[in-house]
């Protein structure tokens, strides 16, 4: 059964308002600093380079093959810097946990308030925008 958490991306843009992140797969919530939090996905692709046998002109190109060897990502960018650098990822690590322990006819957790702002403690961080992407499948840095 797929798993969602639902997240408020700010603004009055055509990507505001409510989100739903799939949880399935997840492998790991990284916190890359104040602003920005990686998810990435299970999802791993070995290609590493056009294999011998199929020619350039008849196959992929080395490009397309480097964009399969990667890992499913959500960026998810923050409109202002968090009170401390793992209250993020340790809140989506809280979220998904939650999720998952709701039964399976509720689908979709909402997370209550969100983590504080550094700027004043008060009023809680806001979403700018959730990415989705890919990001080579090597150490993730």
């Amino acid at each position: 059964m797929e798993k969602f958490i639902k997240l408020k991306i700010a603004g009055a843009g055509i990507d505001s308002g409510f989100k739903l992140i799939s949880i399935n797969d997840i492998m790991e919530v990284k916190q890359e600093s104040t602003t920005v939090i990686q998810i990435f996905y299970k999802g791993i692709s070995n290609y590493a380079s056009v294999p011998a046998q199929v020619a350039v002109s008849d196959g992929p190109s080395q490009a397309a093959y480097d964009v399969l060897n990667s890992v499913q990502s959500l960026k998810i960018t923050l409109a202002a810097a968090a009170y401390d650098a793992f209250s993020w990822k340790d809140f989506i690590n809280e979220s998904i946990e939650t999720a998952l322990q709701l039964s399976w006819q509720h689908p979709v957790f909402s997370p209550g308030a969100y983590p504080k702002a550094a700027a004043t403690g008060n009023p809680p961080t806001t979403i700018l925008s959730i990415v989705t992407g890919v990001k080579a499948a090597a150490l993730q840095s």
